[in-house]
């Protein structure tokens, strides 16, 4: 819920209906119960700028990707044997490669990286290779340029210029996943207690329903205090009022 918990919102606006007779209340903690649950299970979207609030799938998603983040990164370092490159010595630019924009979903292109080739010499044997990860970086650079580059002593083939930019932008998208695993799991623990809440709230009052007089139909007014809280929840208008505008009817059967 936005700043404040549902948990305690939904017993505020319950205490609205305590009062009244029984059948209100049973049909107000079956509605807000339920209504609970959905939100808990899928995110109840906000009509307000058309934002939409995940569920507790979507928060396990958020840690999912967020994990990605983390240890993807170490992955790729890894991959390219960024932190063996610990040697540093003077290249020569043979090639910069053209920019590789990356697109975006409207169209539009930003950023781009470049493939770099360079010459150097380590222990006496010349080397001309690619660099071993594409970078905006390289982009700047020209042919014919001297440069510091930092190469595997092990395997001296193996090379990358601005390692320090390269290892920043990793670092970058590392604290980006943290954020996204401590706020998916804050999100998680809401959304468990707005379904174990919404459950409870459920099951009250349909136990209580169970004690009302046969042939109480409490549909209707489940449904107009579902659409209150919800407004509610949500600020879509101004909630004038927690209690029901009409009362339960005595049709054929139970709620």
């Amino acid at each position: 819920m936005f700043y404040k918990s549902l948990k305690n919102h939904a017993q505020q606006f319950l205490n609205g209906y305590q009062k009244e007779n029984p059948a209100t209340y049973a049909a107000a903690q079956q509605a807000i119960g339920g209504l609970l649950i959905v939100d808990g299970f899928t995110g109840i979207d906000n009509p307000l700028g058309g934002r939409k609030r995940s569920g507790i799938f979507g928060s396990l998603l958020g840690i999912l990707f967020g994990l990605v983040f983390i240890f993807g990164t170490g992955i790729v370092a890894n991959l390219f044997g960024i932190n063996k490159m610990t040697a540093v010595t003077q290249a020569q630019v043979v090639e910069v490669g053209p920019r590789q924009v990356e697109r975006n979903s409207d169209g539009s292109t930003s950023g781009g990286t470049c493939s770099l080739k360079s010459k150097y010499t380590v222990n006496g044997k010349e080397y001309t290779q690619v660099s071993s990860i594409d970078s905006d970086s390289n982009c700047s650079l020209s042919q014919g340029q001297t440069i510091s580059v930092n190469y595997d002593p092990n395997n001296p083939g193996k090379y990358v210029y601005d390692l320090g930019s390269v290892k920043a932008v990793m670092k970058i998208f590392s604290i980006v996943g943290i954020i996204f695993v401590v706020v998916s799991f804050f999100t998680f623990l809401i959304r468990l207690i707005s379904i174990i809440f919404g459950w409870k709230l459920l099951k009250s009052g349909r136990a209580l329903a169970k004690t009302l007089p046969a042939g109480t139909d409490i549909g209707t007014i489940k449904d107009e205090i579902k659409g209150n809280f919800a407004k509610s929840i949500f600020g879509t208008e101004n909630n004038k009022t927690n209690t029901p505008t009409s009362t339960p009817t005595q049709p054929s059967a139970k709620q």
